[in-house]
């Protein structure tokens, strides 16, 4: 999601429960705690809405298609880090209302910029079928979905690009606590990602 706009995007939306968000955020933490400790194959970012509902956006992007069977073989592979995280996974079910996983490709003939994670807090994100972006990043799913990423390093810029963006936008935080982050996004801020 640096440097050369990522060709995939997976994009995997939950709603979490009213009254379970701490009971989620546990879970999330020890799910990011085994995963950089038994060598997680592959950096995610994990991002929540800044008001309620609360929803959490979990970005994993790929180059190609080969990469991200790779990155599933990778984790299929890794038995020590799969028994971690199973029961984690399965917990989750008590704690989300839904779930929504979707895979989309860039359109770069679409998009005012690449997506890019290094030195970012803050996203506005619009979904829809049409339009085309004034700002930001546009991941195109194959029923012609469309989700529309703006970054920000802080709060007020993140609403000042929702708001160019329209009255559907939506503006969701960096959890680094749930991420696996990748070097170049802990070498733009290491103070963000490093606790």
């Amino acid at each position: 999601m640096d440097g050369q706009a990522a060709r995939f995007l997976l994009i995997v939306r939950e709603r979490v429960r009213l009254g379970s968000e701490d009971a989620y955020d546990d879970n999330e933490r020890q799910i990011a705690a085994a995963c950089t400790a038994l060598k997680c194959p592959h950096a995610y970012l994990a991002l929540t809405t800044v008001t309620e509902p609360t929803d959490v956006w979990w970005l994993n992007a790929f180059a190609s298609v080969e990469e991200r069977h790779s990155v599933e073989a990778s984790y299929a592979g890794n038995g020590p880090l799969m028994a971690a995280i199973a029961p984690l996974a399965a917990r989750k079910h008590t704690f989300r209302e839904s779930i929504a996983s979707t895979m989309t490709e860039f359109r770069r003939d679409l998009s005012a910029s690449a997506l890019r994670v290094a030195g970012t807090r803050f996203v506005a994100v619009t979904t829809g079928f049409e339009g085309q972006a004034a700002v930001g990043s546009v991941y195109q799913a194959a029923d012609g979905s469309r989700f529309t990423f703006a970054v920000a390093q802080k709060a007020d810029a993140a609403y000042d690009l929702g708001a160019r963006m329209g009255t559907s936008a939506r503006i969701l935080r960096v959890r680094p606590e749930w991420s696996v982050p990748d070097q170049a996004w802990i070498a733009a801020d290491p103070g963000f990602w490093m606790p």
